[in-house]
């Protein structure tokens, strides 16, 4: 506990030797701060990767060990991440000052959220260029007669997939007018 407590001191001097302390932002309610941390909590791996690892890794069997170790060890770190946060008032470098040891924690986290950060941009800048490419009248992955194409490639396999997506084209427009498909 002294060690907090030099540690708070210390911060204190060096906020008032310089012009005024810095005004941190704060939430505007408690409903903001509670949607931001679901909002980071509920990520796109998520909803797309665990599923599948979930079947992959035995399904029910890995789910009960996953569920235990969320409640015995996630939850109450995340619970102490919030509570470091909002009684220093510090960010996730700057908190683990508190133990010199653990500093490298802050940097790791922060180094982690810039690989994630890099990741999902490329995943959503990936799947914007297959929603603008899918806007041409004969798309590019409907034929074999591209550049990337391999040996095993079957114009009839293409046909088909080309079909598909053109007949779900035509059934999602007739779903956005409204008019009832026979």
């Amino acid at each position: 506990m002294e060690r907090v407590q030099r540690y708070l001191n210390k911060r204190q001097e060096k906020k008032t030797q310089q012009k005024g302390p810095k005004q941190r932002a704060q939430w505007a309610s408690q409903r903001e701060f509670m949607l931001t941390c679901i909002g980071y909590a509920v990520g796109l791996g998520n909803v797309w990767r665990f599923p599948y690892l979930c079947y992959k890794s035995g399904g029910g069997a890995f789910l009960i060990p996953y569920l235990v170790m969320m409640c015995l060890i996630g939850f109450p770190l995340l619970y102490m991440e919030y509570c470091f946060g909002q009684y220093f008032g510090v960010g996730s470098i700057s908190i683990w000052g508190v133990c010199p040891m653990l500093k490298g924690i802050g940097i790791g986290y922060c180094v982690v959220n810039a690989l994630v950060s890099i990741y999902y941009n490329v995943i959503i800048a990936l799947s914007l260029y297959y929603l603008f490419a899918s806007f041409q009248a004969v798309l590019p992955w409907s034929n074999c007669n591209n550049e990337w194409n391999t040996d095993n490639c079957d114009e009839r396999v293409a046909g088909i997939v080309s079909l598909l997506v053109s007949a779900l084209s035509l059934v999602s427009i007739q779903l956005l007018k409204g008019s009832a498909i026979v």
